[in-house]
């Protein structure tokens, strides 16, 4: 039976591929600026399987992506570009892989969307050899803007919505079709899963998909995207990024 969580949102939403080339350089380039780009990678709700085949020209030896959207997965399937990635439908509480698979697991904007967060975090940690790495991506609370929209009704508005994140969560939930985390919230689900957290930072947005900047601070922004990361501003990064590994036993 599903847990119920006070974070979770009235309408879920299963969500959508965030693999557009700037975002996915700025935040892979996160991970390999770490030396942690090696051995194989499992792409967590991989969508259409940008982040999977980046993983491998990143550094993976190997990835394979899984998704609970069929489409999504023959999306991927047709646009597999090396030998050294592959592609599965799941259902996410039951991953198709023998214990201790993995080096690493990708988890980047989906840990909002799943059915059950503990669930799906232990099963990963199954996967997981006992020195691998989890990478999270969520939503952070700090940010000004709820990416995934809100419905209100029947109502669907699927654009950024200002200020939805810093509503109190009971009124926030009423009408998110996604969950978002204050930093420190994301940090406890994922260590009441199992994990030890290794660092806890902040991704940018990149500005690529809304540009709500005029042309010229964009292009200065996104020049300069790399500098802006070292300062305080990251906090109200549109993400938050966990870094953890499985727990001692």
């Amino acid at each position: 039976m599903k847990r119920s969580s006070r974070r979770d949102p009235a309408y879920p939403h299963p969500g959508n591929s965030t693999a557009m080339p700037l975002n996915v350089q700025y935040r892979l380039g996160k991970l390999k600026s770490l030396g942690l780009l090696h051995g194989v990678w499992l792409d967590y709700g991989c969508a259409n399987g940008g982040y999977t085949e980046a993983l491998v020209q990143w550094g993976a030896r190997r990835a394979i992506g899984v998704d609970v959207d069929p489409s999504h997965i023959a999306e991927a399937n047709c646009a597999r570009k090396s030998d050294a990635t592959e592609y599965s439908t799941c259902s996410g509480f039951r991953l198709p892989f023998p214990d201790a698979s993995f080096e690493g697991v990708l988890l980047n904007e989906v840990l909002e969307h799943v059915a059950d967060e503990a669930v799906t975090l232990n099963e990963i940690r199954r996967v997981l050899r006992p020195s691998g790495l989890l990478v999270v991506m969520s939503p952070n609370r700090w940010f000004p803007f709820e990416g995934h929209g809100m419905r209100i009704g029947s109502r669907d508005f699927g654009f950024p919505v200002p200020f939805l994140p810093w509503l109190p969560r009971r009124l926030a939930t009423r009408v998110m079709t996604a969950r978002n985390y204050w930093p420190h919230e994301l940090r406890d689900v994922v260590g009441d899963a199992g994990f030890d957290i290794v660092s806890v930072d902040y991704v940018l947005p990149v500005l690529e998909m809304y540009r709500w900047l005029p042309a010229s601070v964009t292009r200065w922004y996104q020049r300069n995207l790399i500098r802006l990361d070292k300062t305080p501003l990251r906090k109200f990064g549109v993400s938050t990024l966990i870094l953890a590994r499985p727990a001692a036993a």
